[in-house]
């Protein structure tokens, strides 16, 4: 099954690859991957789609947001991914 994730890091130099080494490194496949700035410029966040079960995703985004430049990852709610245009285009 398909879930989705959120990720907020600060906007440094090797941020993004950190956190794609970390889900590559525990064995997902990033199927979507966006970034985009947010209101503070120094945070950026990453919106990421990944196949797996939801238990492990769970422990993902647990490590995830143990890393130091990580302000917050979550996983998106239905309503949050029904409303958002990145994983809805084909």
């Amino acid at each position: 099954m398909t879930h989705y994730i959120q990720v907020e890091m600060v906007n440094r130099f090797g941020e993004l690859a950190r956190v794609v080494n970390l889900i590559s490194g525990r064995g997902f496949n990033i199927e979507k991957l966006m970034i985009d700035m947010t209101e503070k410029p120094d945070i950026s966040q990453a919106k990421v789609s990944l196949a797996g079960d939801k238990d492990k995703i769970d422990v993902l985004v647990k490590q995830i947001n143990r890393q130091v430049r990580v302000t917050e990852a979550r996983i998106l709610t239905a309503a949050e991914i029904e409303n958002d245009l990145f994983f809805n285009a084909r």
